[in-house]
């Protein structure tokens, strides 16, 4: 989906565009099913992290995204 924000690290708004794109899609259930675990229990605990936390989080979902459109 196209968008004209400009994202910067641990910015709330990209943290949820990527959340939403690993819940999109995929036909491998068992590992999308593990993912998809993995996502919710991290996303929970995003809300109550530190801003360098926060980057950590962002940095390893884009490097989640890319490994999982390897995959699908």
């Amino acid at each position: 989906m196209p968008h004209d924000h400009k994202y910067i690290i641990a910015d709330d708004e990209a943290v949820q565009v990527l959340l939403d794109k690993m819940l999109g899609g995929g036909t491998r259930q068992k590992r999308r099913e593990k993912l998809l675990k993995a996502l919710d229990e991290a996303s929970r605990h995003y809300e109550n992290t530190t801003q360098k936390q926060r980057q950590a989080f962002f940095h390893g979902l884009l490097t989640g995204y890319a490994v999982a459109l390897k995959l699908l």
